[in-house]
């Protein structure tokens, strides 16, 4: 398997613990967003650092920001609706951000849209059926989670460009997750919370979070978008939903609904024809 490819398997697995972790952590949504970036943040620093990869061009810095307020919000909004929706429904919505990306750059090439759309369409109609009411959906679970979707989008859509002309992975990373902590930290001071103030039994898992679906899962998804468009590295995570109903059935003893089985399969076959495109082009190349 091509090095880019083994990204995006290893960031689907990674990223389905995120939700599971959250609910674990017992947290609101900005204390889990932001000890999420803290974490992610000085260990991409570090290691840019340590490669001497530290961003330096204005370019960069000046659409990192735009990026990291965009997946700030992303964090801060989803794991929000983690406390009016089950697991199954809140990832099944907020993984719509491919649909919105596929569109946009449909809307920009102009080309190669039937096989794009047609994965996420797919995929979203899987995410409808893991979004329904009997799922778990409340209204304002539903809405910020499809706020957390148009977010998400338009991060992987700068992250693309900026990884196309020419960023290394750990420069765009460590400069996008500063970025992002830094917009969270000031949404929670305007909030007037504390989220370093949180009980001893949550940080593991809010640790955790900064590592495995953000580290394993983020930086490898961004990693991924020098080589693939924003719509097929983000439509592999079309399988979040799967993975993590999975681990919330093993880990907090919530198996999903029934409805989640199709809606589940869907989403999977939606993925398989994003990566075949993305194969089949490659090969042909």
């Amino acid at each position: 398997m091509e090095a880019p490819l083994l990204a995006l398997a290893v960031a689907v697995l990674s990223i389905s613990t995120a939700a599971p972790l959250a609910k674990l952590a017992g947290v609101d949504g900005v204390t889990a967003a932001w000890w999420r970036l803290l974490v992610g943040s000085l260990l991409t620093l570090a290691a840019a650092a340590a490669r001497r990869e530290l961003p330096r061009s204005r370019g960069l810095l000046a659409h990192s920001l735009a990026a990291g307020f965009l997946l700030a919000a992303h964090f801060a909004l989803w794991f929000q609706s983690l406390r009016y929706a089950t697991v199954a429904s809140s990832t099944g919505i907020v993984v719509a951000y491919p649909v919105i990306a596929a569109l946009a750059e449909t809307a920009a090439e102009r080309r190669r849209a039937a096989r794009r759309l047609l994965a996420a369409f797919l995929g979203f109609t899987g995410v409808a059926a893991l979004s329904t009411p009997w799922a778990g959906a409340t209204p304002l679970g539903a809405a910020l989670s499809l706020a957390a979707a148009a977010a998400a989008a338009g991060y992987f859509l700068i992250g693309r460009r900026l990884r196309v002309k020419g960023a290394t992975t750990l420069e765009y990373t460590s400069a996008v997750y500063t970025a992002a902590f830094l917009a969270s930290s000031i949404y929670a001071a305007a909030l007037k919370t504390t989220p370093w103030s949180v009980p001893r039994h949550s940080i593991p898992y809010l640790v955790a979070l900064g590592i495995i679906p953000m580290l394993g899962g983020h930086t490898m998804m961004n990693y991924a978008l020098a080589y693939y468009p924003a719509s097929t590295v983000t439509t592999a995570a079309l399988l979040e939903p799967f993975g993590a109903s999975l681990l919330a059935w093993l880990l907090l003893g919530k198996p999903p609904p029934p409805a989640a089985i199709p809606g589940a399969a869907l989403t999977a076959t939606g993925a398989w024809l994003a990566i075949q495109e993305t194969t089949t082009k490659k090969t042909r190349e």
